[in-house]
């Protein structure tokens, strides 16, 4: 075999990568392929045990009431895809660390906030719109009196953060879902990270594999599995900030 660096992309030469040309999917995104040997800090026995633990969990988790609420057949092929998406691996990873508060940073239609209540007592989902700005959501007014509470501010906002700092450290479990800009998770992550620093809490982060998040999710200062093959098929990744 050719060593890596003598090795060319089939698509040399072409002003514009098209990843739809490169595979037969629904969906396709560029990413980048990278190391693992030299990922600091990299893993540990509490993530792996957690995954495996979790990922068994997850085959027992029922969707049906969440997928009945779903406005579209694509939307409801996507809460019942596992793996490839995350919504059994949600609820599971929150039913093994026994979590009875979580934070969701991302609301968007709600699918992720129903999954995590599944598995915890209370849910504070975050979002700079507000639920009911989406017509496809499938969060309704009852659930805000079941455990679930939206908050509407901008995370990455430092006094926003600041003014929700209790709540984030309160959480069993953390769950980012944001707009995956390039911008946003390494604000927040860092921010977030150095709040928790020792603490041994756990948070998921989505589309870990895109590339907007490739080099967020190996630059971040804590141990991290990559979980995508459990979880949604754009990335799912878990870290443990543990000291």
């Amino acid at each position: 075999m050719a060593s890596p660096r003598f090795l060319r992309p089939r698509w040399r030469g072409s002003n514009e990568l098209n990843p739809s040309t490169m595979v037969t999917a629904r969906h396709a995104e560029l990413s980048v392929i990278s190391s693992i040997d030299d990922l600091q800090p990299g893993s540990n026995g509490f993530l792996i045990e957690l995954l495996l633990d979790a990922a068994r969990a997850a085959t027992l988790i029922d969707l049906s009431p969440l997928a009945g609420r779903c406005q579209t057949p694509e939307d409801r092929l996507f809460v019942e895809t596992w793996p490839g998406e995350h919504y059994r691996l949600l609820p599971a990873l929150a039913k093994t660390l026994q979590a009875t508060s979580v934070v969701e940073v991302g609301t968007y239609l709600g699918q992720g906030t129903l999954a995590l209540a599944l598995g915890a007592e209370k849910v504070i989902t975050y979002d700079i719109a507000a639920w009911t700005a989406f017509p496809s959501t499938v969060l309704l007014e009852s659930d805000f009196e079941t455990g679930i509470e939206q908050r509407i501010g901008d995370l990455s906002d430092p006094e926003y953060f600041d003014s929700q700092l209790d709540t984030l450290m309160a959480a069993d479990l953390i769950f980012v879902d944001g707009p995956k800009d390039g911008t946003f998770e390494r604000v927040f992550g860092t921010r977030l990270y150095e709040a928790i620093a020792g603490t041994g809490k756990v948070v998921i982060w989505d589309d870990i594999r895109l590339l907007s998040m490739v080099d967020i999710w190996r630059k971040f200062d804590v141990y991290k599995l990559d979980a995508t093959s459990f979880g949604h098929w754009s990335g799912t990744g878990l870290t443990h900030s543990a000291e």
